[in-house]
């Protein structure tokens, strides 16, 4: 991701000496990250929001689904999404929206059927397909410590205070990791906090429980 170095330019270029807060989610929490690397002295703060700094296996293994559909199918955009909206929920979060209920208007779909099918067709209305797959080749590979020596090494010399929101059902940027990630900044001494989003509604959480989000961001800032 060294191309960031020319939004940095661009900071440069409009005399910007110091950035209040700089806010990323997904895969754009990921540049993000990348950003505060690159420069370790610009951001006061980084509000990092159900992402990571790097890509797990898991996100890795399903960007290479996401690949193979992109490549093969007839349909790449529209069947993409189908397999992409299994990562951005939870089964919870199905449940509780369809109840196995079907659509009367379209037997003998149910409703969650139609609903992945919606969706995939309105990003084929939105997307190219050289956009959708510099999107999953952007979030199969971020890694804030690639080409550096480790993730602590990179972190040294931060000044930027860290605040991570994760969401306890994300399938995709799972909690477990963003909790991994806030223990070694502690152990460094970092300035950094942890919050999390409690919802059923997995990834897509912080677009949809937009009070809590709204509520840990006071408290932030």
């Amino acid at each position: 991701m060294m191309w960031l170095g020319f939004f940095l330019l661009g900071l440069k270029a409009l005399h910007i000496e110091q950035v209040f807060a700089l806010v990323g989610n997904s895969v754009g929490g990921g540049i993000a990250w990348e950003m505060i690397a690159l420069a370790p002295n610009l951001f006061s703060h980084l509000i990092a929001v159900a992402t990571d700094w790097k890509s797990s296996d898991w996100i890795i293994a399903n960007s290479l689904i996401q690949e193979s559909i992109l490549q093969n199918s007839a349909n790449p955009l529209h069947d993409a999404r189908l397999h992409a909206m299994l990562c951005y929920r939870s089964p919870q979060s199905f449940k509780m929206k369809f109840e196995r209920s079907f659509n009367l208007e379209k037997l003998p779909l149910r409703n969650v059927e139609t609903w992945l099918l919606y969706h995939g067709e309105k990003l084929e209305k939105r997307f190219t397909l050289s956009a959708y797959k510099l999107m999953n080749q952007l979030v199969k590979t971020i890694d804030i410590a690639e080409g550096r020596t480790s993730f602590e090494s990179v972190m040294k010399d931060v000044q930027t205070e860290i605040h991570i929101i994760g969401t306890n059902s994300d399938l995709y940027f799972v909690p477990e990791e963003n909790r991994q990630t806030y223990a070694v900044l502690q152990k460094m001494g970092k300035k950094a906090t942890y919050h999390e989003i409690n919802s059923i509604h997995g990834h897509d959480a912080f677009l949809i429980e937009y009070q809590q989000l709204d509520r840990i961001l006071r408290t932030i800032i």
